[in-house]
This record gives C-alpha cells, structure tokens and sequence, in this order.
C-alpha cells in the first residue's frame, strides 16, 4: 500500500487509483465502467444532465464495492486542452477529495478515476467514490425544516455543523469554488445529539488548494450559499467560533454574492431550454419556501424568529402597508387626537376595581403543566387569577385539543380563561389548517372564554402577516364563528410595542360587520426600559391613553384596552431571551435592554399599578409565568424550578390588591409616585421612585 495515489495507463483508460484501492481487479473494473452500468441499469443518484450520477456494485474480485459513479459529459476543444494542463473534472475532484480526506475533513472517499482520451480529446471521464448511505442535503433539509418543522434548535445545530465543517474544509486549504446548498451532503447522526449531522463536502472539481486562504478568498467562497439574511448572518458567526467575521470577509461575501445573483438571474436566458424543463418537472409542492414564507419558531425564547435582516424585512414589505397607515391617520388622526386628549385628562381621575385586573399567562406544554399549576397555587390568593393560554397554530390537533382541555378544567376551578389564537405563516399561505383551529377553539370554549383574541404580533412580519391586508384572512373564520356562536367576544388586533401607525391602518380595514369587543394590545416598553420612561411624547399611561382613544374612535364595544402581554427580558439569559439572536455571539452585546432579576420584580409592579390605575387598561396579563429567559419563575432546571424576585413581587401585589378599589394620585415631587387605594383593610398607599420597588403603607 501507498499513501499517494497511483496512476497508470490501461490501453487507451489513463487510470488514478486511491491509496487502498490499487489492485489489478479495481483497474480492471474502472476500465469497463460505462459497461458495468449499462449492465447493472445502475440507478441515477441525481436528475440526469450534462454529467451523469450513478449508484453502482464495482466488482473487487471476489466481493464487490458500493460506488458512486460520476460521469462527465463530452466537453469542447478548449476545456480539453485546459484539462491536460491542470487537470480533467474528475481528477481535479479526486484529488481535492483526498486532500480533504487526509486533513479529516468529510467528503466521500475516492476511489479512482477513468479516462478515455484520444489524442488531445477527453471522450469519456469518471470519478469513482464511495457510497455513503442516507444522503440528503443542505438544500433538501433546509426545505423540509421550512416547510414541515420549523424549529429553530434543530435549524442552529444544522447549521453549526455545516459550519464548522466548512472552516475545517478552508482549513485545510481548500475553497469550493462551487459551494451551494446541493454540494453540501448531510448523513444523520442520530447517536451525538449536539452534532447530529456528518457533512461531506460534493463536486470538487471546481475547488481550489489554497494554503491559508484570507478572510476575503473565505468570504467569497461562501457566497452561494443560500440561506435567509439573518441565518446568513449567524452561519457566518457560527464560522468565526462565535465572533462576527472580519470586514473584509463581509465585503468579499456581499460583493461576489451580488454578482452570483446577476449571474443566476441571467440563467433562463443562457439555458432557456433546461431552465424550462425544470420549472415544467417541478410541482407546486415541491417548489422551496423562499422569502416571506420562510417562519421559524423557537421553543427557547417562544416566539417566532427573523430569517431576515432589519433591511431586508423591510424590502419584503409591501408599500401598500405605508399606504394603509396614511390612509387611516387622514381619516381618522383628528378624532383619535381629539379622543386621547380627553382621556390623558382623566388619567386616575376615577375609581378603578382592581379585582380581576391583573391576568397572567400559562404555557400548554403537558410535561411542565402540572409544575406551572403548582406555583399558580403559590402565586394566588383567594381570588382566581384570570389566565390566557395560547392556541399555536404551527402545533397539531392534538396539542390544539389538550389545551382547550386544560382551558376548561382551569374556568371549573374558577379562573377566567382568554384563548389567544396565535398564526403562523402557513396560517396564510394554507389556510385550511387555521380554519380547523378557530373552529375548535370557538367550538370548544364559546361558553366559559371572557374573549379570544385573533392574531399575535401582526404588526411583526416574523409572526407571519407581512402585508397587513393578510390579517383579514385570519378574520375570515372568525366570521362564521361568530354567527354560529354571537355571544362570543373577540378581540385584537394584537399589535406588539407601540407603532400607532400600524395598529391605525389595521383597524381602518377591520370588517364593520364584525365586531371587536375590546382593542388587546402586547404593550413593551421602549427599548424595555423602566414603565416611566417615555417614547417620544408618550409615556406608558399616555400609550395607554392613545391606545383607548383609538378604540373608541373605531367603536369598538370597551374602549379600555387589554395588555394581552408584557414583560422584560432577564439580563444574562441568552438565547432564551426574547430579545436576543437566536444564536448567542461572543462579541459584546450593544443596546442591551435586559435587567437584573431585582429590576424587573421592580418594574412589574410599577408597570400594573400605572397602566390599571390609570383607567385605560381594564386587564393586563403577565408573560409569563415560567420561562427560563423572562419568567416570573427560572424553569432551567427540569424539576427544581426557581421563583425569581418578581414572583414574590406579584405576590405580594394580588395580595394587597385584593378587593381594592383605586381612589386617588396624589401630587409627588418630580421623580416620585404613588398611587391610594381603598381596600376591606383600609386605605393603602403604594410609594415609589424612578430607581426603588414599590413600598406599601
């Protein structure tokens, strides 16, 4: 044995044999291959083109070897005399292929090649490697991830594979040359779960040996891969070990990968015949997800993510969006204005009941379900805390049924139940499926839900609407909901943080026929700063104000608004925060608005007693009550979960709160706040400052 290949001539076949491989009954082979599959049919790997890819038995004597078979098609003159100078395809692959495996790095192993040339023409040219079983692809998993489970931890580690395999490959000093989604290989591997993908690396013969490639030769060379902006982004910090690439990688990336899209958008006219074939052969089912249909959920942080750059998403975004928004402020902007004027005024200036106020969030996850009751039971007093549990439409019937299940067992305990009903981007672009949904969840919980709220976050293109006319799709069965059960009360639209803009333009195309019971609204902070900070003008009583002011503009039947969500993110929580990557860098974090656990129990108490007492809000629910990253209660560890700060600060308040009624604002110095209280104990005062949680007196 050799540990360099070995070449030969066999009759008119110049042979290359592998290290391993170099035995008479192996050249013999390779010489009689376009045989052999003629033989053996041998199946096709690939849809057959210029090259040809064949699985194939080689015959080793008296055993035999499963091959794959790569056959080059006849090329021009010119390509003929540039392959006796560097190299045919097939040699160029097999030996980038050997580098490759020599430095550790996946690619199927070679085998030989065979070349029949006759004179200076190359008539016929095979690469031989072994045959690696349940192949798939990046381009395929990729496309089955989007459509069929859309889950971020199994997109990351895919990724993270992928990633470092392709800085182990230019390593090693080699670059592609060729690296689309098709050429990277993926076997499962099920047995390591933190890297459960082997990659190899396919069609070498583009490749180039490069010792120690520079940042920009790196960057270009992975300019074809085709990945959305943001998950881009992170396969290229996955490839710098958690770092953000240096600029000149970036440069080189964006610029070759301009003109990679220059160069395939001019594809169907360079090949009009093929590209046609294609698109014929291709069905509608088959057709990848791209661009707005792209959604991906993530179990950590439980929300759905970006696969877009801020730039991006807004390129995707219909201009009709911006006409929506102007339309409804020319319309409806003086009367809104009139309307938040009066009710900034009344702000505290009447007695509120706090009883039933304040709601929190439970999520419907059977293994953790019976953990969450526990600390809920912890967490109230004797009255029932109104709880909103969420229908996820990317989950299935049978997730769908549990938590209606769970939904009517906590309303016989006594709780008031709000059912939110959360979409996904299928939830537009196949509508069959939120349709059995919003069927279910009025079919099921009509009688007991105090509403249901339609849509999450549809002023957010990740939560799937990304032209806001496509939220009236989701209306479209609550219509028929509603004439079968009348009674029942919706609400919405659900806009998240507070853009006046969107949430106007969405109500301006709201059908007058069906009506909304109250505005809900997910209420954030900017940046999630302290409650009393402001943005721009408004304050969180003056957002809460406007907000009314636009529910009772557009008639809807309580004008008081429903915070159907809020809290802050827990400082230190990485990728389970919500307003973290998906996929936590080492580069220091900039803007970062997360808290200290002592702040955000300080905060949620001055956020309820501001937004409740003010008047304006007749609800508001805490999300939620267990999470890792924002939790009133760390549920990191599997069993022994950790009440944080503000589990106790909430307690604390439903206790005082009980039975109370809000009587009066007094006048503070600048800086200071509080807020009277009558209760069947007394009078309460509850006291604080921008910098101190409340003090009851």
């Amino acid at each position: 044995m050799t540990d360099k290949p070995v070449g030969q001539q066999l009759g008119p076949w110049r042979l290359q044999i592998a290290p391993g491989w170099n035995r008479p009954e192996i050249a013999e082979a390779l010489t009689q291959l376009r045989f052999l599959l003629e033989r053996a049919q041998a199946p096709l790997l690939a849809p057959p083109g210029r090259n040809q890819v064949h699985r194939l038995q080689l015959p080793c004597g008296d055993s035999s070897a499963e091959v794959v078979v790569k056959t080059y098609g006849v090329q021009s003159p010119w390509r003929d005399r540039r392959a006796q100078l560097i190299g045919s395809k097939a040699e160029r692959a097999f030996r980038n292929a050997l580098l490759l495996r020599n430095a550790g790095v996946g690619t199927p192993a070679p085998i030989g090649i065979a070349e029949h040339w006759e004179g200076t023409r190359l008539r016929e040219s095979h690469f031989v490697a072994a045959f690696i079983p349940q192949l798939t692809n990046l381009r395929d998993e990729l496309n089955r991830i989007y459509a069929e489970a859309p889950y971020c931890a199994p997109l990351m580690t895919l990724l993270q594979c992928v990633a470092n395999q392709t800085r182990a490959m230019h390593d090693a000093g080699l670059l592609h040359g060729d690296l689309g989604n098709q050429n990277i290989a993926l076997q499962p591997h099920p047995e390591t779960p933190d890297a459960p993908w082997n990659v190899y690396f396919l069609d070498l013969n583009r490749a180039r040996q490069t010792p120690s490639p520079t940042p920009a030769q790196r960057g270009a060379d992975l300019a074809r891969l085709d990945l959305p902006s943001d998950f881009r982004r992170v396969f290229h910090a996955m490839y710098f070990h958690g770092y953000a690439p240096p600029p000149e990688f970036a440069t080189a990336e964006a610029k070759t990968r301009a003109a990679f899209a220059r160069h395939t958008a001019l594809r169907p006219f360079r090949h009009p015949l093929r590209e046609a074939r294609i698109r014929r052969a291709q069905t509608r089912e088959e057709q990848p997800l791209r661009g707005r249909d792209i959604w991906i959920w993530d179990d950590r942080s439980a929300q759905a993510i970006p696969a877009y750059t801020s730039r991006d998403r807004r390129q995707l975004q219909p201009a009709s969006n911006v006409g929506l928004a102007l339309r409804s402020a020319a319309k409806h902007g003086c009367s809104i204005r009139r309307n938040y004027k009066r009710l900034l005024a009344q702000s505290f200036q009447t007695p509120v009941a706090m009883n039933d106020a304040i709601g929190i969030a439970l999520e419907p996850e059977p293994t953790s379900w019976a953990r969450q009751l526990d600390f809920l039971s912890q967490l109230q007093g004797p009255q029932k805390i109104p709880l909103l549990l969420r229908l996820y439409h990317h989950k299935n019937l049978e997730s769908w049924q549990w938590t209606l299940d769970q939904a009517l067992l906590l309303h016989r305990q006594g709780h008031g139940i709000a059912i939110a009903l959360v979409q996904d981007r299928r939830a537009i672009r196949e509508p069959k499926g939120w349709r059995q949904m919003v069927a279910l969840a009025f079919d099921r919980a009509h009688s007991f839900a105090d509403f249901f709220e339609i849509g999450h976050a549809v002023n957010r293109s990740k939560w799937g609407v990304w032209d806001f006319r496509e939220y009236l799709d989701l209306l479209q069965p609550v219509r028929a909901a509603l004439i079968e059960y009348p009674n029942a009360k919706i609400t919405g639209p659900a806009c998240i943080d507070f853009e006046p803009h969107a949430l106007g333009a969405l109500l301006d195309i709201l059908p007058r026929d069906l009506p909304f019971h109250a505005l809900s609204q997910h209420l954030y902070v900017d940046r999630r700063g302290a409650p009393e900070n402001a943005q721009g003008p408004f304050d969180t009583v003056g957002k809460c104000a406007l907000l009314r002011a636009a529910a009772r503009t557009f008639g809807m039947a309580d004008d008081r608004l429903i915070i159907s969500e809020v809290n802050w993110p827990i400082l230190g929580a990485g990728v389970w925060s919500p307003v973290n990557s998906p996929y936590e860098t080492l580069d220091p974090r900039q803007n970062d608005p997360s808290v200290d656990e002592e702040t955000y129990a300080a905060y949620l108490s001055r956020y309820l007693l501001l937004t409740l007492a003010s008047g304006h809000a007749s609800r508001a629910y805490w999300w939620r009550l267990a999470a890792r990253g924002f939790g009133l209660v760390d549920d990191t560890h599997p069993t022994d979960w950790r009440p944080r700060p503000a589990f106790y600060a909430l307690q604390e308040l439903l206790a005082r709160l009980n039975g109370a009624t809000f009587t009066r604002k007094p006048q503070t110095p600048p800086g200071e706040y509080a807020l009277e209280f009558a209760t069947p104990a007394g009078p309460l005062t509850a006291r604080w400052t921008a910098t101190t949680a409340p003090v009851f007196s």
